[in-house]
């Protein structure tokens, strides 16, 4: 049977404490043990000095929690006391998800936001949309694995989820001319031994969540990666759109190293397939939202 993003969101929530006893060399992403010691072990580096962040990595806990994780009677899973994740320990903490970000929209941004929390089924990515930057990277913790590859001129993340695919040149050149998409466009820099990756271009599409909170295509994200232990990776956004924020939307969240014998499983979305928490009663699923 086919399945939806969501759908697959929910499935791996409900059996991420039994996949947790995978054998090994199983395709299941499990977060490092890491050993006493990383935390001063020295950062792997690249031929060139730079830090090496390659791996297969997997986001632990923060960020905006993008993407609404329910079952058909309207549990979500992703809130404060809710089970799942993938792993052992779920992937977050014992106390639920740390508080999102406030949002401060303009007036008029405002009216749209409140328009599309009413119409979340129209979420893209419910429709296999790509994400987007930030929300390529923020998927619920402990569910989506994202594999870094790395050499001297670029920077590739290729995410489990959607098979989303970023690749970022690092000589910090220019952004293209006429040029729109769902990614928008990355150029990124070393500064330090941290990778900023500067994002704009953006088709003004995304939604940054199912709640209904949006960019436009004046959207301007500036990444921040920094690699803290040899398995913990930080990474930093911060989010500006002046037509829709009235000031810049700041969001910081850990990644933790899974072990090299794991590996991204095939993704498949297909529109049209039955997520009931994108359906209208219309549409023959249950009421929502309050229209």
């Amino acid at each position: 049977m086919q399945r939806t993003a969501y759908e697959c969101a929910l499935a791996a929530a409900l059996l991420g404490g039994l996949l947790s006893f995978a054998a090994p060399g199983s395709a299941q992403a499990q977060p490092a043990a890491a050993p006493a010691a990383a935390a001063s072990a020295p950062l792997p580096r690249q031929p060139n000095g730079r830090p090496d962040l390659q791996g297969l990595w997997l986001k632990s806990a923060g960020g905006f929690q993008g993407l609404y994780i329910g079952s058909l009677d309207g549990t979500n899973f992703a809130a404060r006391g809710g089970g799942g994740g993938r792993g052992a320990g779920g992937g977050r903490g014992a106390g639920g998800p740390p508080p999102g970000p406030v949002y401060e929209y303009t007036p008029e941004a405002a009216a749209e936001k409140a328009d599309r929390e009413r119409r979340s089924y129209d979420d893209p990515e419910g429709r296999c949309h790509l994400p987007g930057v930030p929300r390529g990277l923020d998927q619920p913790a402990g569910l989506y694995p994202v594999q870094i590859v790395q050499d001297e001129n670029y920077v590739a993340l290729l995410h489990e989820a959607m098979h989303d695919v970023r690749i970022i040149p690092t000589d910090n050149s220019e952004h293209p001319p006429n040029y729109r998409a769902w990614d928008g466009d990355s150029r990124g820099r070393w500064e330090g031994d941290t990778f900023v990756v500067d994002v704009t271009n953006f088709n003004g599409r995304t939604w940054l969540d199912m709640a209904g909170n949006f960019v436009d295509e004046n959207e301007h994200v500036l990444e921040r990666f920094t690699l803290v232990d040899p398995n913990t990776l930080l990474y930093e956004a911060t989010v500006t759109d002046p037509t829709v924020f009235v000031k810049p939307v700041e969001m910081r969240f850990t990644l933790k190293r899974v072990p090299a014998d794991q590996q991204i499983l095939e993704y498949s979305c297909l529109e049209g397939e039955r997520s009931r928490q994108h359906y209208t009663d219309e549409d023959g699923g249950k009421k929502r939202r309050v229209k």
